[in-house]
C-alpha cells in the first residue's frame, strides 16, 4: 500500500464502485469506511485507494460512477462483439436479442463481507438497491429473463423485490421454477421495447 491511511481520508474502492470516508483503522490491515450510501462497512486496507481531489474536482455519485462503469463495459463487449466486422461510420448495428437468464442472489452473506454491523433497514435497502442495480443491467443487456433469488425468510424482501417490479412496464414477474429454486425465488419475465 502506498499512502499510510488515517481517519477522515476520502477513499474508492479497488474491485467495486463507489468509495467513502475511513472512520477507523483496524488491527489485521483492516479499515471501516462509510460509504457515500451512508453504510459503514469493513475493507482490508488493500482494497480502498486514497482519492486525491483537486480544486476542480467534483463528487461523482455511486449511481453515476454505476452509469459510467454499465456504458464502459456496455461499450467494451460492443468492440469485441464487432470485432473483425466492418461497419460504416455513423451506423450502429442493430443490437441482438439475448435470450439467456440473468440470476440474481439477494442473500446477503453473498452480497457483503460482513453483515453483522448493518441494522435490518440497511441491509435490505442494500439488497433492493443491488436487485435494482442487477434488473437494470438485465434489461440493459437485452436478457429475456431474470431469476431473483430472495430466499423464503419471513416474505418481506420477496415483497419488497414485487413492489419494485411494478415501477417496470416492460416486466412480468411470477413465482421461479419451484423444482429449481423452491419457494424462494421470483422469475422476471423482460419485455423488450420496440
Amino acid at each position: 500500500m502506498g499512502a499510510e491511511l488515517r481517519a477522515g481520508d476520502k477513499v474508492s474502492f479497488l474491485d467495486e464502485e463507489g468509495g467513502g470516508t475511513v472512520l477507523r483503522l483496524l488491527p489485521r490491515g483492516r479499515v471501516v469506511v462509510r460509504t457515500h450510501d451512508g453504510f459503514e462497512l469493513e475493507y482490508p486496507a488493500r482494497a480502498v485507494v486514497l482519492r486525491v481531489m483537486g480544486e476542480h474536482d467534483h463528487r461523482v455519485t455511486d449511481h453515476q460512477a454505476g452509469m459510467i462503469a454499465a456504458n464502459d463495459a456496455m461499450e467494451e463487449r460492443r468492440r469485441i462483439r464487432n470485432a473483425g466486422r466492418e461497419t460504416r461510420p455513423g451506423k450502429t448495428p442493430k443490437r441482438p436479442e439475448d435470450n439467456s437468464v440473468a440470476e440474481v442472489d439477494l442473500h446477503l452473506h453473498e452480497l457483503v463481507e460482513d453483515e453483522t454491523r448493518l441494522s435490518d433497514a440497511e441491509k435490505l435497502s442494500y439488497q433492493l438497491a443491488y436487485f435494482e442495480r442487477a434488473l437494470e443491467g438485465a434489461i440493459r443487456d437485452g436478457k429475456r429473463k431474470l431469476i431473483v433469488i430472495h430466499g423464503v425468510g419471513e416474505g418481506v424482501l420477496r415483497e419488497e423485490v414485487r413492489r419494485l417490479l411494478q415501477y417496470y412496464d416492460t416486466v412480468q414477474y411470477h413465482d421461479a421454477d419451484p423444482r429449481r429454486y423452491g419457494s424462494g425465488a421470483t422469475e422476471v419475465l423482460i419485455h423488450r421495447r420496440r
